[in-house]
């Protein structure tokens, strides 16, 4: 069973290195463009580890941490 890593990272070159890497190492990764993106895709599947950027349009990096820690699930 592969582990999931949400990506979250607005910056299109940043993720590609970031995905490559990961998945080189036998992990799935999930991916965003922003906060908002990212907060829904972590409700709908929740990824085993979130690597998040802090600066980033629509919703912060900040701000989506403490959406997601405010959620029980």
């Amino acid at each position: 069973m592969k582990h999931t890593v949400l990506l979250i990272e607005d910056n299109e070159a940043n993720r590609y290195l970031a995905r490559f890497l990961l998945e080189k190492n036998g992990l799935e990764v999930l991916q965003a463009k922003n906060g908002v993106e990212g907060l829904a895709l972590a409700l709908a599947r929740p990824p085993d580890l979130i690597l998040m950027d802090i600066e980033m349009p629509e919703m912060d990096g900040y701000e989506a941490a403490r959406r997601l820690k405010a959620d029980p699930a």
